[in-house]
């Protein structure tokens, strides 16, 4: 068993896959140096006909655009000094594309040229047949040498582990903007609280905020009264019995069943249009328009009857009387000011929780890492056993992020 860090690990490993693949690359060599020089002599049959061409002022535009594309295309063509089994496949792409944009372009001034240049082009089309033979040997080379590809995707992954393990800076530097923005934050947000906690101690603030707690208290009472009928309303809403309400009284039993609080201050003494809806309800449970089960259809008639009879008239008083003393507040300067110190308190909560949470994100991103570093790890060791039969253990250094981890633990 050997044991190597990860840079000695990159060493062994490029020494073991020139030995590996040596016969691959000795063979792919000699199909490099053809594809070389048939550019080459691409390159030259361009040059030829730009010099031809100077000498025939009638086919000077034809000849010359050819051989300016000629010239073009040549040099577009890509050969990777490096020879590997990745840029012997990106060879065959290369030949494929020069080969044919080349035709492409003869296809289009091939035919016009003089014919004193048939030979060029006879020329042109054996060095074309020439990198079509050395495509089909590419072809079987990369056939036959398919689990070199193989051993090249190891040497992707020990670079993706080498990039893993010098992560600790990146990410000991997001941690240090993102505390810098908390640290920020969390002034921001005891000023706000003590602002606003100062404010509610030396004014009639708390009389304010008492009116939203008894709203909302009222609001929850309401709801409570008013659930027993929301199916049977619902029933009612949705099919067509028949029966007909009026504007008032199909607005209240689609208002109250979504916000009682606000329909029933805005109703007139009575909830008149509450009641009209309702009694359109029982009307239609009467008259069998609308079909409900036993209990569901004597429930309905009991809470439609307190209704009526003025289960809900109190809770009316009460949330008007808190409105009218809401809206007396609502054009005073103590209303206004706590509205702003709420705002601003609101808002120095949500920055600092987001703050917050961007730490927390960054703790999960480290746990990943580690994860992952571990991973590529198990897994180039399984695959440096498969592919070359010999035992590696990657020895890694410590990362650094198990104390920047515990920077990103929120209290």
């Amino acid at each position: 068993m050997t044991t190597l860090d990860v840079d000695q690990l990159d060493k062994w490993y490029r020494k073991r896959l020139a030995t590996k693949s040596k016969d691959f690359v000795k063979r792919a060599e000699k199909s490099y140096k053809n594809v070389k020089q048939t550019l080459k002599d691409v390159g030259t049959i361009a040059g030829d006909l730009e010099d031809s061409a100077k000498d025939d002022s009638e086919t000077i535009g034809i000849a010359s655009r050819f051989a300016m594309k000629l010239d073009s295309i040549v040099k577009d063509f890509d050969v990777e000094s490096d020879i590997s089994y990745e840029s012997t496949e990106a060879m065959q792409e290369e030949i494929q594309r020069f080969v044919q944009e080349l035709w492409g372009a003869g296809a289009r001034w091939i035919r016009r040229m003089d014919k004193r240049h048939k030979n060029t082009i006879k020329m042109l089309d054996t060095y074309m047949k020439e990198l079509a033979k050395e495509m089909k040997v590419l072809s079987k080379l990369l056939f036959e040498f398919s689990w070199v590809k193989d051993l090249e995707r190891i040497g992707g992954r020990i670079q993706t582990l080498s990039e893993l393990t010098y992560s600790a800076e990146g990410f000991e530097e997001q941690i240090r903007q993102i505390q810098l923005k908390i640290n920020t934050a969390t002034k921001e947000h005891s000023e706000a609280k003590q602002a606003y906690d100062d404010f509610t101690a030396t004014s009639n603030v708390a009389e304010l905020l008492s009116l939203d707690e008894e709203s909302e208290h009222i609001g929850a009472l309401l709801r409570m009264k008013l659930n027993p009928l929301k199916k049977q309303v619902k029933k009612f809403m949705q099919r067509d019995t028949g029966v007909r309400v009026s504007p008032s009284g199909q607005r209240a039993l689609s208002e109250y069943f979504e916000d009682p609080l606000t329909a029933i201050i805005a109703e007139p003494d009575g909830t008149p249009g509450l009641i009209e809806g309702l009694e359109g309800l029982q009307k239609a449970l009467d008259t069998g328009k609308l079909k409900l089960k036993d209990r569901l259809a004597r429930r309905a008639s009991e809470e439609i009857k307190a209704i009526k009879n003025g289960s809900i008239s109190d809770l009316q008083m009460q949330a008007k009387e808190l409105e009218e003393k809401r809206q007396t507040f609502a054009g005073s300067d103590v209303y206004k000011k706590s509205a702003v110190l709420t705002e601003r308190l609101n808002e120095a909560s949500k920055n600092l929780e987001y703050h917050t949470n961007d730490l927390l994100k960054v703790g999960a991103d480290i746990k990943k890492q580690i994860s992952r570093v571990e991973e590529f790890r198990t897994r180039i060791e399984s695959e440096i056993l498969e592919s070359f039969d010999e035992k590696i253990t990657i020895k890694i250094d410590d990362l650094g992020l198990d104390p920047l981890l515990t920077q990103c633990v929120v209290s």
